[in-house]
């Protein structure tokens, strides 16, 4: 068994900087979520801290403030920086969305510039993790591989055969505590994923990447030269001109999949995208009934419901397995096993041109 590295010195050793994407939309958390306060800038499930906030937090042992970068988009930057106030160091700010790829390497040249010897770790603002010593080894471990210059995911042990995520073929193992990477599979079919989960050598791909970055922009210039040198091109006053030409690209489709020199650390933490209602429900806390509640509410004869109100009071009597979302304007309400369906309220909204609502 590989022994414990987690230490903060490891982190400092390295030149370690977090590199946090902050700007996606998490509409499926409608009415909660839109556009102008997407899922990163919610609290959930009682919490004080929005998941963006939690999502800093959670490296204070490991990466200073001043180490901290987020990824985001213009419309983002004044609330990002309104909740994140001295814990940040900088904003990379996206003139548009034009998926990970571009923004992982406008982050990645900009770091190149800033330290061009440190080490780059890329995670989500979004997601829920338990075990926060387990994410610690978990990054501990993968930053001692980029140190040999490995590109390096983090592996989530798959608990059920997910057909929304990517899954990772993991082959030998790697000291410390990995494994080399035979192959990515995008989002499969329910046989095949069940077929992975049954061979025992596939995990999820939870979109956490570290790598050195000296080492990562240079295969990346080789696998993508015509966006690299796009980006190297720009400054703050072409900037949107430039970024308007790159290709919209995944990270994992544009340069993981295509790279040699990839390891897999498996997490020794739980892990949620929280990408529905019904997720929210399984990664906060629950009354003895099993019901996430939060705001003004009151569960009366409820079992395993969430129940989240930012608005007017809102009553359950009699009911299980619901997911009811209150907002000053709109009400959600739907069986748990629906939550991947709020995205048709999202295209019905559009359809009518209710901008307002989304």
């Amino acid at each position: 068994m590989t022994s414990t590295l987690f230490s903060p010195e490891l982190f400092t050793k390295h030149n370690v900087y977090g590199v946090v994407l902050c700007g996606g939309s998490g509409t499926r958390l409608w009415p909660l979520s839109r556009q102008n306060r997407a899922k990163q800038f919610l609290a959930l499930g009682g919490s004080e801290q929005t998941l963006l906030q939690t999502s800093l937090h959670r490296l204070d042992r490991m990466i200073p403030a001043q180490n901290r970068w987020l990824v985001l988009s213009p419309s983002q930057k004044a609330l990002a920086e309104e909740q994140t106030g001295k814990i940040i160091g900088r904003c990379v700010v996206e003139p548009e969305a034009r998926n990970t790829a571009p923004a992982v390497a406008l982050a990645a040249w900009q770091l190149l510039q800033h330290n061009p010897d440190s080490t780059m770790v890329v995670l989500s603002s979004d997601h829920a993790i338990g075990n926060i010593a387990g994410f610690e080894e978990s990054l501990a471990r993968a930053v001692s591989l980029a140190a040999q210059d490995q590109f390096v995911v983090i592996g989530i042990r798959p608990t059920y055969p997910a057909t929304g995520f990517g899954y990772i073929e993991t082959a030998e193992t790697m000291e410390p505590g990995g494994f080399r990477v035979a192959s990515f599979h995008e989002k499969p079919d329910a046989n095949t994923a069940a077929d992975f989960i049954r061979k025992g050598t596939y995990l999820w791909n939870a979109g956490m990447f570290i790598w050195k970055t000296k080492t990562f922009w240079k295969a990346f210039s080789e696998l993508q030269p015509e966006m690299a040198k796009l980006i190297e091109t720009t400054n703050k006053s072409n900037l949107a001109e430039v970024y308007a030409k790159l290709q919209k690209l995944p990270i994992d489709i544009a340069f993981m999949e295509k790279t040699k020199n990839v390891a897999c650390v498996p997490s020794l933490f739980d892990w949620s995208d929280i990408g529905s209602w019904a997720a929210v429900r399984e990664c906060f806390p629950l009354d003895a009934n099993g019901n996430a509640l939060a705001g003004d509410v009151a569960a009366i004869d409820t079992q395993n419901t969430v129940v989240h109100s930012s608005g007017p009071f809102v009553a359950t009597v009699g009911v299980s397995n619901l997911v009811v979302v209150a907002t000053p304007d709109a009400v959600l309400v739907m069986p748990q096993n629906a939550s991947q369906d709020v995205k048709k309220v999202i295209t019905h909204l559009e359809s009518k041109g209710r901008r307002s609502l989304l």
